[in-house]
């Protein structure tokens, strides 16, 4: 392994993880597990010996000819190795309610989009509970209507996502058919006028969206923590890789934190947890201790990053007048 790695990425091309030396992402494609490429991948793409996008990789736009790519440096391995040494818990899961996690999906009139993963909680600010995600969960969205909610532009408001987007609709994501398990819909989007895609890995407190829950969902919110977790502190991972019947809770440990983000180190054989963007992770007491944001690979152990649930809580609260009805 080379000094320079990127632990939260990996070559879509050879499948090298976690991705060494200089990384190509690609500026086109959404976010997600098909955007980068290695040195040399890269090369045999610009040779025309690698198709980027994946042939089934059907969120990607086309024609190929519209795809450019920014090189990337690593950092250095050494910075990881604290994480190692962090022992695991043994604490018992709690139990979560049907309903808390669901998988949505993203309307702009006609044209539909599917998420990863979202979860319900109870809102401080009015007495209709929020679904919450990953803001990078809508990035096919984000891009397929041009819409830049990046860090580098000043301009975005928060304000341009709920304009275009008429509904969410829900889905029970712990069944075998879960598109044929409505749950509800959220209505309308929250303006959080911070949120923001683009941050360095594994800071990405701003990654973070919002919606008011229709009255008649078929959901059971669950609460924000109270504190942010601390580095040692059991928390799981509530999520369905496997795509089965049953609410699987990936037990892990915390081994980095500040008040806004935390890294966390999953349990030794846990099973591959790509593609949970948006996924709740709870504490011992079920209470949502952050949202899922990226999963990385180190020395044979899967790790992930979370937004902290203060973080969540401090977009919430810094609404603008204009979402009276969350005050």
């Amino acid at each position: 392994m080379t000094d320079l790695i990127h632990l939260w990425k990996y070559c879509h091309g050879c499948g090298q993880r976690p991705l060494e030396g200089n990384r190509f992402e690609c500026e086109r494609c959404p976010s997600g597990p098909d955007r980068d490429l290695c040195q040399q991948c890269y090369q045999s793409f610009q040779d025309g010996r690698l198709e980027h996008p994946a042939r089934d990789h059907f969120h990607a736009p086309e024609p190929r000819e519209f795809h450019s790519f920014r090189a990337v440096e690593g950092e250095s391995a050494e910075r990881h190795l604290p994480w190692l040494a962090v022992d695991q818990s043994d604490a018992p899961p709690p139990s979560v309610s049907k309903g808390f996690v669901v998988r949505p999906e993203f309307r702009c009139g006609w044209e539909s989009f599917f998420g990863s993963y979202a979860f319900v909680v109870e809102s401080e600010l009015s007495d209709s509970p929020l679904l919450i995600t990953a803001l990078h969960v809508m990035d096919e969205l984000i891009k397929g209507k041009n819409i830049d909610c990046s860090s580098a532009n000043a301009s975005y408001t928060g304000d341009e996502l709920p304009s275009i987007l008429t509904r969410v609709n829900l889905y029970d994501v712990f069944v075998e058919n879960w598109a044929f398990a409505p749950l509800g819909s959220a209505g309308s989007m929250v303006s959080l006028p911070d949120a923001r895609l683009g941050e360095e890995e594994p800071y990405c407190q701003r990654d973070i969206a919002a919606f008011r829950l229709d009255r008649d969902a078929s959901v059971c919110p669950g609460k924000l923590a109270g504190t942010p977790t601390e580095v040692g502190e059991a928390v799981w991972l509530v999520a369905n890789p496997a795509r089965s019947t049953k609410v699987e809770m990936m037990s892990a440990v915390v081994v980095e934190s500040n008040r806004e983000t935390f890294v966390y180190r999953l349990a030794a054989g846990t099973r591959d947890p790509r593609s949970t963007s948006g996924a709740p992770l709870v504490n011992c007491k079920g209470e949502v201790a952050g949202i899922n944001i990226g999963i990385g690979w180190f020395q044979g152990n899967h790790f992930g990053h979370a937004n902290n649930a203060t973080s969540i809580r401090n977009h919430l609260r810094t609404v603008p007048c204009r979402n009276a009805a969350l005050r």
